[in-house]
């Protein structure tokens, strides 16, 4: 490893600390490095925050002139919630910029190279570039498309079941897999989940001891006929109900215990077009969707070449049931050859469970 893969690394390593308040802006580390030393370290802490560049920056004060500054992601040359991070970095005095990838939006990529260097820094790119992007692979999707990137999440038993028999499902997994996914949620910009599972399973969707109003609550529910007492509408996070466009009026009419945001979109057949959701979803500034619905809803999902990644937990147990409800349902494939193929997948133990992380 050479010294720009080193602190890049370091950089990298700092970013996480901030994916739970970042979204829909990316996770960002910093690091500023004289004389073979480290100076002064930030990343990006929350959504409107200062970004990673000058909390590095900050804690570098002096020592930042004629150093070196490591950042993930080529730092931003125009006005947002926050003034642009280049004229922060001309000012400090650093010699040189050394960012591991490009912006991902066209318009500004290569924006800040030209400043730095007109100004008279020495600016690189590259360093573990691989590793930044699927760092911030959610944001690329969402910059670059318009769409959240979509994680399926899915627990089941080593027989494939969701619940038993008698529509009981609680618990499948471990403690430890139900606190991971809370941190799971908690990075999350919005959870989805279909109207059979809030009328069997009525969850809250809610992140525990979290107060703000992400991750948005978002339900499958064509007819808008979600019973106004659900559990879901507990809690500070927001409520949406996507629905076929022609119910409209009649969600709109109803008495919901808290506003609810309707997300109207054409239907066939009784479902949703959902990727005009996602484009929905994606319009309001959601980069991140986790979809916690059941066989149906995750079919229709996979169905639709709409999963970015899934996260199969599995426990060491067996429902069985020939009528219990499976982790994938609806139609499936008719040959085996049809199947749909993970990529690239990595399993991890979990208190009692394993748990799969794979991509398409």
């Amino acid at each position: 490893m050479n010294s720009d893969e080193k602190w890049m690394r370091v950089a990298l390593d700092l970013a996480p600390q901030g994916r739970f308040e970042t979204s829909p802006n990316p996770i960002v580390g910093a690091c500023v490095v004289r004389g073979g030393k480290l100076a002064g370290k930030g990343w990006h802490r929350r959504f409107g925050g200062p970004h990673a560049e000058i909390e590095a920056l900050r804690e570098a004060g002096p020592r930042a002139r004629r150093a070196a500054l490591y950042v993930t992601l080529e730092p931003c040359s125009s006005w947002g919630k926050t003034p642009p991070c280049v004229d922060a970095i001309i000012r400090s005095g650093v010699q040189e910029v050394i960012f591991a990838i490009c912006d991902p939006n066209p318009q500004h990529a290569g924006r800040a190279t030209a400043l730095l260097q007109k100004a008279g820094i020495q600016v690189r790119t590259g360093p573990l570039a691989r590793e930044a992007e699927k760092q911030n692979e959610a944001f690329f999707k969402w910059i670059k498309t318009g769409l959240p990137f979509v994680t399926l999440k899915m627990a089941q038993t080593l027989d494939g079941k969701i619940a038993t028999r008698t529509r009981r499902s609680r618990w499948i997994s471990s403690a430890e897999s139900r606190a991971f996914v809370q941190d799971l949620r908690r990075s999350q910009d919005a959870v989805l989940v279909g109207t059979n599972t809030l009328l069997w399973d009525n969850p809250r969707l809610t992140v525990r001891s979290l107060k703000a109003e992400k991750p948005w609550r978002v339900v499958l529910d064509p007819r808008a006929e979600m019973n106004a007492r659900a559990k879901i509408f507990r809690g500070p996070q927001t409520v949406m109900l996507a629905l076929d466009e022609k119910k409209l009026a009649h969600a709109a009419r109803r008495p919901w215990p808290k506003p609810v945001t309707l997300l109207p979109v054409s239907s066939r057949k009784g479902r949703l077009d959902l990727k005009r959701l996602l484009q929905k979803l994606g319009a309001l500034g959601a980069a991140k969707l986790l979809v916690e619905g059941g066989g149906e809803t995750a079919w229709s999902f996979l169905a639709g070449g709409l999963v970015d990644r899934v996260i199969w937990i599995t426990a060491p147990k067996f429902f069985g049931g020939r009528t219990a409800k499976t982790s994938v349902e609806g139609e499936g494939v008719a040959l085996p050859s049809q199947a749909l193929q993970l990529k690239s997948w990595s399993v991890f133990p979990c208190g009692s469970d394993m748990i799969l992380e794979g991509r398409f």
